[in-house]
């Protein structure tokens, strides 16, 4: 065999489980309800460990919590890897300068010996420093997390000299103390930027150390990266076969210990690599496994993880697939993603080189003491700043010269398929408005009846008052116009009514201004339950169904677009009406058609649910019905659009659209706020 200890690893690793997402729930009691500052402290920690390379916010989060809990009781060697910790997070959103910030601090902790003696121990920290170890090798170990992190914080700032000082630094720190786990970390991370400076052969040798230190320490969490930056390596070397090996060990690995962020690396490069090898079905999954990723860790996941490569890779995928609309598609939003990085990178890269220039200013203060460890950050700054002016200038050059190249190439294209989508969803949203102009005008008949009996009444009820004032009647007179004045409250109130029915009619058709109010979601369900009924009635009037509606009144206003997700809810309705009024028709006896509308609030979010009991859709086609274009209506019946705009409108609100189906049975779609 010609990997037996991978062989190994891979055999065994079903049975080493990840016990810190079991005991999430327990934890967050214990650090909610814990009156001892350090249980709240170790129970935070564990919490983060759980979320690190999973959910950032959180993680940020429960850091923030941490250095909270040491500074309040005077426990600077807790706050040192806490501070490290929020670097780590802050430099993976982007937010360089506030990562610098956190470093700085960390920094003046950790080389201060008169710090040693203020900590609290923890098994969840067994990984930065032993509870067993010297108070001096527990500073030490602090000091070289913090090297760790400068160092990855100077690989995404690309200043790859830099880099490689503080990994060296973390590692030399990490072998005198003995501190394995240190030690495989930084040998991770130089294999990485050596890899970077295509130094290949020292490259393997850094990631083959720290793959077998993970084995020695137990600590193997970032055992994915490991075998991410191996099959990247392998790729270089065009070993594609290795490499393909590697990157489907680090994807097992990766989603075993919830490691996302070398999950999308490799999910990532696989695309790519199946792309090359024109196999259509395997580069479309990766590609969609690659977005899927991102769209859980944040759209920025580090310098070579982006959405806007991924965007990128679908193209490529779709242009492999000769699916023409699918890669503009992304193509356009690949342009997109990319400006949008683009411009906030250049944003947070400023902000970054600010605060390095002011550091510079700010050490001069300092007391003289520390002056060796002055100059030693003065120079860190001065080449941190010839390396961001430096970058700031290859960014604004390559990107003009990407930027310029494409838009030559996909310029008129893209145009054109902007304005055909305008129309098409013009021409959706107008046989949306022609539906619910069929229920409205049904609607608006009865209130008009109402004014018009009133008003003929009241035209009767006017000639007997004329009379009875010439007979000098005036108390039958004063009674006659006490009726008069009640049957034009009424004709008020019913013009008031069909007032309303106009005004919702007119917000339904006029373009979305895009701005969100807050909306009653249950009044606006019932209403174009209502209009989307009596819309099929007016067309026709043999068309009849139960419908039954069930919403939770806890729910309250929230905030919306209400023309947007009004259209989502009539189209879901319109498609329930309709799949139940087929089923009718084949003739089934004691059908009885029946669709259903509720809400209900569950864990901080909002679900609308329309659910019929009509045919339901065919397995077959239940992955597509999503697709522009694709519907089950008979041709001249459906454009294919309506289910797609929904969906991207639920999307652009945060939120989720789901289908449950079962053949024969029916249908209920979720929609998720």
């Amino acid at each position: 065999m010609r990997y037996p200890l991978r062989l190994f690893f891979f055999i065994l690793f079903p049975f080493l489980t990840n016990a810190q997402q079991q005991g999430l729930d327990s934890l967050k009691n214990i650090f909610l309800n814990a009156t001892d500052d350090s249980v709240r402290f170790g129970t935070a920690t564990r919490i983060y460990a759980y979320y690190e390379e999973l959910n950032r916010d959180s993680a940020l989060y429960y850091t923030d919590q941490c250095i909270q809990l040491a500074r309040r009781n005077n426990k600077k060697m807790n706050e040192v890897p806490s501070l490290c910790q929020k670097a780590y997070q802050q430099l993976n959103m982007g937010r360089f300068a506030e990562s610098l910030e956190s470093l700085f601090t960390a920094f003046n902790i950790a080389e201060d010996p008169q710090n040693e003696k203020y900590y609290w121990t923890f098994d969840s920290l067994h990984w930065i420093f032993d509870k067993h170890t010297s108070e001096s090798n527990r500073r030490l170990s602090g000091l070289a997390y913090t090297h760790h992190i400068s160092g990855v914080l100077m690989w995404r700032t690309q200043n790859t000299e830099r880099e490689i000082f503080h990994f060296r630094m973390a590692k030399s720190i990490g072998d005198d103390i003995n501190n394995v786990t240190r030690s495989q970390l930084a040998d991770m991370n130089l294999g990485r930027a050596y890899t970077n400076i295509n130094k290949l052969d020292s490259a393997l040798i850094f990631e083959k150390e720290a793959q077998r230190l993970a084995w020695k320490s137990g600590y193997l969490k970032y055992l994915p990266f490991n075998l991410y930056q191996q099959g990247l390596i392998y790729l270089r070397m065009k070993d594609t076969v290795t490499a393909t090996y590697y990157f489907h060990g680090s994807v097992k690995l990766g989603i075993e210990l919830s490691n996302l962020s070398a999950l999308g690396r490799s999910y990532y490069e696989l695309t790519k690599i199946y792309i090359e090898k024109n196999n259509k079905d395997s580069s479309l999954y990766y590609g969609q496994k690659t977005l899927n990723t991102l769209y859980t860790l944040g759209p920025m996941a580090g310098i070579d993880l982006n959405i806007g490569i991924a965007y990128e890779n679908m193209f490529h995928v779709y242009k492999l697939r000769n699916e023409v609309d699918s890669a503009y598609k992304y193509q356009g939003l690949a342009l997109e993603a990319n400006d949008s990085i683009y411009n906030n990178r250049i944003k947070n890269l400023a902000a970054f080189q600010s605060l390095t220039l002011k550091e510079q200013f700010r050490l001069q203060n300092v007391e003289k003491e520390k002056v060796v460890y002055q100059n030693k950050i003065r120079i860190y700054f001065l080449l941190a700043g010839i390396g961001m002016l430096l970058l700031l200038a290859i960014i604004f050059y390559r990107n003009n010269r990407q930027k310029n190249k494409a838009k030559i190439k996909i310029e008129q294209a893209y145009d054109n398929l902007k304005a055909t989508q305008q129309q098409l969803i013009q021409s959706e949203k107008m046989a949306s408005l022609g539906e619910l102009t069929a229920g409205i005008a049904h609607e608006i008949q009865n209130p008009l009846n109402f004014v018009n009996n009133f008003s003929d009444v009241n035209k009767e009820l006017a000639d007997e008052l004329e009379q009875e004032i010439d007979k000098g009647n005036y108390a039958d007179a004063k009674t006659i116009a006490k009726d008069i004045k009640g049957n034009e409250q009424k004709i008020n109130h019913h013009g008031k009514r069909a007032d309303a029915i106009v005004k919702n009619m007119l917000q339904h058709s006029r373009s979305s201004s895009g701005t969100k109010e807050l909306t009653d979601l249950n009044a606006l369900a019932d209403e174009y339950l209502r209009l989307s009924y009596h819309g099929l009635r007016a067309k026709d009037n043999s068309f009849n169904a139960t419908m039954k509606t069930d919403f939770d009144e806890s729910i309250g206003k929230i905030n919306i677009i209400p023309q947007d997700i009004g259209r989502v809810v009539l189209n879901l309705i319109n498609n329930a009406f309709y799949a139940v009024d087929e089923k009718k028709k084949g003739n089934q006896n004691g059908y009885e058609p029946t669709v259903s509308v509720s809400t209900k609030k569950n864990n901080g979010k909002v679900e609308i649910k329309v659910a019929d009991n009509g045919n339901g859709i065919p397995k077959k086609v239940v992955d597509k019905i999503f697709q522009p274009f694709f519907t089950t209506k008979p041709t001249g019946q459906g454009t294919g659009l309506g289910l797609s705009l929904s969906y991207d409108i639920v999307r652009a609100h945060g939120g989720e659209l789901k289908v449950e189906t079962k053949e024969n049975e029916g249908t209920e779609f979720i929609i998720i706020l």
